[in-house]
């Protein structure tokens, strides 16, 4: 092979490297230019929370993802919350009142029934999204191939002190994807973090017998038969005021007894 001959098969070689090159730069970035066109299904659950639910609504409303159907479910409040809704003026809301009330986890289900988005996720009527809360974990549930998809929180307690979750500890076990093992030691999936396909979330109703620790419930449920992501990211603001139902030790109790048979099952499942 002479000189001319080298040159040439080398700039061949080349132009096959950069073409590979540009189809592995394809794939692994796809996630990051993902053409985001599909409705999102926001439910909203509440109670008496006239006082921060139009704060709770905004931060959805404002979102830099704009294709959402925001459905609220009104569990008979007796404050003003309807009169207070009706003034937004924004065909995405959808306003439900619920002849009898039946708890929050029966609205959510209703809310849930109604969906019609290609993907769901869920607000409260006294916490705060942030702005990118929705298109970042879209994108994240698209470029991981996921079917649910969860973020970092930020617990307010009455304006005094603050905790994240998943906290810096977890971290480790939850990018090993070793999730389900970490949630035998206790959640770090809110309700309000959970963002998944509709049906994952339609085949995985919410047990309308839990006062409290639905979300561990449903997640405990979901994800062994799921494909799931994480979103790094602090997303979502939740406040535990003095009478959130997190602050009711009764309804806890309920809630862990309920939810021991369930997790004693899992638990050995796993080992199988």
């Amino acid at each position: 092979m002479d000189d001319g001959d080298k040159i040439e098969f080398f700039f061949i070689l080349l132009k096959a490297v950069i073409i590979i090159l540009q189809v592995y730069l394809t794939f692994k970035y796809q996630g990051d230019n993902i053409s985001l066109k599909d409705k999102i299904s926001v439910i909203i659950p509440t109670y008496n929370r006239a006082k921060s639910i139009i704060d709770s609504i905004n931060s959805v409303l404002k979102q830099t993802y704009h294709n959402l159907e925001i459905i609220i479910i009104d569990d008979c409040s007796t404050d003003n919350t309807e009169s207070l809704i009706s003034n937004l003026d924004d065909d995405r809301i959808k306003y439900i009142r619920l002849e009898e009330k039946k708890g929050a986890n029966f609205a959510r289900n209703e809310g849930i029934k109604m969906a019609t988005g290609k993907y769901i996720t869920f607000q409260d009527s006294d916490d705060l999204y942030h702005l990118d809360k929705i298109e970042t974990q879209y994108k994240n549930l698209i470029k991981k191939k996921s079917d649910f998809d969860f973020c970092k929180v930020c617990l307010h307690f009455n304006n005094s002190f603050e905790v994240i979750f998943p906290r810096k500890s977890q971290h480790k076990q939850i990018v090993r994807k070793k999730i389900l093992d970490e949630l035998c030691n206790g959640n770090f999936i809110s309700t309000q973090s959970i963002f998944a396909k509709n049906e994952v979330i339609k085949d995985n109703l919410f047990d309308i017998n839990f006062p409290r620790l639905q979300d561990y419930d449903l997640v405990l449920r979901i994800l062994p038969k799921y494909r799931t992501s994480y979103s790094k990211q602090v997303l979502v603001d939740l406040y535990r005021k003095n009478d959130s139902i997190g602050n009711d030790n009764k309804k806890l109790n309920r809630s862990f007894h309920l939810l021991s048979l369930f997790r004693k099952i899992f638990l050995f499942l796993l080992k199988i």
